[in-house]
């Protein structure tokens, strides 16, 4: 096997030394990020979805003229 094809491959007791190395986020930082990703998603979907009703109410009334 050629030098160059061995450096891309990866071999499980690499990817298990890495993984001990990752600092995993604790339980309150855990809910806190989840918290703040929900929260912004209905914040977002809530505002396109207004964006929408005016849109649309927008385009009928130049339909309806």
């Amino acid at each position: 096997m050629s030098k160059t094809k061995k450096d891309w491959m990866f071999s499980p007791k690499g990817v298990f030394a890495e993984l001990k190395q990752v600092q995993w986020p604790t339980f309150p930082e855990l809910m806190k990020t989840s918290g703040l990703v929900i929260s912004f998603t209905v914040l977002f979907g809530l505002y396109f979805f207004l964006c929408e009703v005016i849109c649309s109410k927008f385009i009928s009334w130049i339909v309806g003229l």
